[in-house]
């Protein structure tokens, strides 16, 4: 199994990066292949501007977002880990998509409306969040980002959301309770059970 981690988080010592090293261990033991794509380290230009938009429009793509879309076709599985902020994808995540997955290489608009175009991909979403779980169920966060990230991006480009795993007063956590999440959530991935 080919295994994409994208990951938009700025700080090397975050929460964050602990999931995604250890799911690196754990794909790599089980015989899976992974890669990974640090929009931070390689300073991934979020901003779909003008003139990309019309090179987009003529059928063309960018170099840089050749690369990226080579990297969503060689993957069987792509998990995506990213903090909350503002209730959203970080601006470097959301550009990620933006640019990445373009019309006409993650979807296409037929004349019976939207057709996705990764089918055959599936896709797990980790999202840490500063709030209590309750605060956000309170606030229908969860029920908010179903619709716009689970639904809105990945469903809408034809893939299956294995599940969307939240982390949440994860500012907050002590070694121990961090140490718990992990082993729980890395179980779940590796037996292919959602995460409740």
């Amino acid at each position: 199994m080919n295994q994409l981690i994208i990951i938009a988080h700025p700080r090397k010592d975050s929460f964050n990066y602990t999931i995604k090293n250890t799911l690196i261990k754990e794909f790599e033991d089980r015989g899976d292949k992974v890669k990974v794509r640090d929009l931070y380290k390689i300073k991934f230009r979020p901003i779909l501007d003008f003139e990309e938009l019309k090179y987009n429009k003529d059928g063309k793509t960018c170099p840089d977002i050749a690369v990226e879309q080579n990297y969503i076709e060689w993957a069987n599985e792509l998990t995506v880990i990213y903090p909350l902020w503002w209730n959203a994808f970080p601006a470097i995540l959301k550009g990620y998509i933006d640019r990445v997955f373009t019309n006409g290489f993650a979807f296409k608009i037929t004349p019976n409306g939207p057709e996705g175009m990764l089918k055959r991909k599936k896709v797990r979403l980790i999202t840490s969040a500063g709030m209590d779980e309750e605060s956000l169920k309170k606030s229908n966060i969860f029920e908010g980002l179903k619709v716009t990230q689970d639904r809105g991006v990945f469903e809408f480009c034809g893939m299956e959301v294995l599940d969307h795993i939240y982390i949440t007063e994860s500012t907050s956590l002590s070694k121990e309770e961090k140490k718990n999440i992990i082993e729980n959530l890395v179980e779940k991935v590796y037996k292919g059970e959602r995460v409740s």
